[in-house]
């Protein structure tokens, strides 16, 4: 017997100017089911989400219903009064405000007229507990934190309000593996609560651990939906995009081992010695060869990123030295880093990427506008052969380059910024987790970027949580624990487990 149909939708459409996202949309999501919805980006998953969730209206002739019963969403405010939330990919928290604000905003606990402060602080603190990330103050002011724990505080947001209906979109793009088995333990316990659980992400390999069905949409349309127990990573990716996916861990045969070592007799091009930041990083030291691509693992506030910081001059080390092509630098901007040949993909793309307001073009082009003057003045002819080149690069699903890139899916803005980088032609390449929240598709065009990267001579610092991907890119891979670098492999010692362990302090 099938369960009861908690939300559906019904010939759901929706238009943009220049962009039909979404035709016809049929689905339903049942009481106690987790039902998961993939698509490449572009394909209209977060539109319809952000429709059923009250943050866009549907256009004419599109139905909701909630328990068989239709109705019209004024935003996710109203959509709350049915219990229906959505962890949205990028986060929506109040920067300046707490850890338990950002939690119960629009729900404040009162005690009689005021707000009880102490309960929202102690439930809050039981949430993150029961996030297992109870390291995180409920008092701590969300701007502090790294883009994987306030992901985590939108979680417990959701949940802090019992919802009935939960679509996560991305939930675990940017978690680390004992943390996705967190969410995933509670999304099972959602669920045997009787939750209706939509659970959008590219990691197909997660889906047949938590999902009931599988639903399809491409290019705006629906495909179809599928038992997850008669589906496979290669027929779902069939659905998906229609062609095969050359992805995966090559194994380290003598010529593969011999192909990545060639980096290492090549000169070194980055130098950096005792690089510190209080709390942060400590005393991290490491070469960047010639064409090498070295990955960086570890668990969240592991200091990754706060090194490529350092490195890239966004924070100012309180030691260390660096040394470009053997000469010593310091940079005290970002801008000093581009001017001496590195670029950088930072993890989050919504605040340090890119510029909603501005088009495509803009967004690509803004790294090299010098170059792009004829004179005094812009030069159109310019401006638009600099942005198509890259547009067509790195495969970016646009109507026009003049679009607003806020119009975007993410994974097409973050193939923008993509781009974006690869105008200022770098020397040596920081990507920041580069495929976060990129479909399976578009991850084989990226790393196929960057492995030609490497091959022409840039020089690349890669992180990523995702450690198939680390595997399958890197010639070394430091992995840091605590700020400090606590361990280091060569192409033929590489495995998820010895990573792990040195990510989390384990001997073997």
């Amino acid at each position: 017997m099938e369960k009861e149909i908690a939300l559906e939708a019904r010939n759901i459409k929706k238009t943009f100017p220049g962009v039909v996202a979404l035709k016809n949309i049929n689905l339903v999501f049942r009481v106690g089911e987790v039902h998961a919805l993939i698509g490449e980006n572009g394909a209209g998953k977060s539109t319809l989400m952000n429709i059923l969730s009250g943050v866009f209206p549907p256009d004419e002739g599109s139905e909701i219903l909630y328990h068989g019963e239709k109705i019209t969403l004024n935003g996710p405010r109203e959509a709350g009064k049915y219990g229906i939330v959505m962890i949205h990919q990028e986060n929506s928290l109040v920067q300046n405000l707490t850890v338990y604000e950002n939690i119960f905003l629009g729900h404040f606990e009162k005690k009689g007229l005021f707000i009880n402060k102490e309960e929202m602080i102690r439930v809050a603190g039981e949430l993150l507990k029961r996030l297992n990330i109870s390291n995180i103050s409920p008092k701590a002011l969300v701007k502090n934190l790294s883009s994987s724990e306030k992901q985590l505080i939108e979680i417990a947001k959701a949940i802090s309000v019992n919802p009935s209906t939960i679509i996560m979109d991305e939930p675990t793009a940017s978690l680390t593996v004992k943390e996705t088995e967190t969410l995933m333990g509670i999304v099972r316990q959602l669920k045997r609560e009787g939750a209706a659980i939509v659970f959008i992400s590219h990691h197909l390999e997660e889906l047949f651990e938590i999902s009931d069905v599988i639903s399809v949409l491409r290019d705006g349309e629906y495909i179809g939906t599928y038992p997850v127990e008669k589906m496979t990573v290669n027929s779902l990716v069939s659905l998906m995009v229609g062609r095969a996916l050359k992805q995966g861990v090559g194994e380290k045969t003598q010529e593969e081992i011999m192909r990545r070592r060639s980096s290492l007799a090549k000169p070194a091009v980055l130098e950096v010695n005792g690089m510190s930041c209080p709390g942060k990083v400590e005393n991290a030291s490491f070469l960047l060869h010639k064409g090498e691509i070295l990955g960086f693992a570890g668990l969240v506030g592991a200091g990754r990123s706060k090194l490529m910081e350092l490195i890239y001059g966004y924070t100012k080390p309180s030691s260390g030295s660096m040394k470009i092509n053997g000469k010593a630098v310091k940079f005290s901007s970002p801008k000093d880093a581009i001017k001496a040949g590195i670029g950088m993909l930072t993890e989050d793309r919504k605040v340090t990427g890119i510029l909603k307001l501005h088009s495509v073009q803009d967004n690509i082009n803004i790294a090299v506008w010098r170059k792009l003057k004829n004179e005094i003045l812009l030069d159109g002819q310019k401006e638009k052969e600099n942005a198509e080149k890259y547009i067509s690069a790195v495969n970016v699903k646009t109507p026009t380059r003049h679009a607003r890139i806020s119009t975007l899916s993410g994974g097409n803005q973050q193939k923008a910024l993509f781009g974006r980088m690869l105008s200022i032609r770098p020397r040596i390449l920081i990507l920041d987790e580069p495929t976060h929240g990129i479909d399976v598709g578009a991850k084989d065009e990226i790393y196929s970027i960057i492995n030609n990267l490497a091959e022409e001579g840039v020089s690349i610092l890669l992180i990523s949580s995702e450690l198939p991907e680390l595997i399958s890119l890197s010639h070394r891979i430091i992995v840091m624990y605590e700020g400090k670098i606590n361990g280091r492999l060569e192409f033929e010692e590489f495995s998820q487990v010895k990573i792990l362990n040195y990510a989390s302090n384990v001997n073997d």
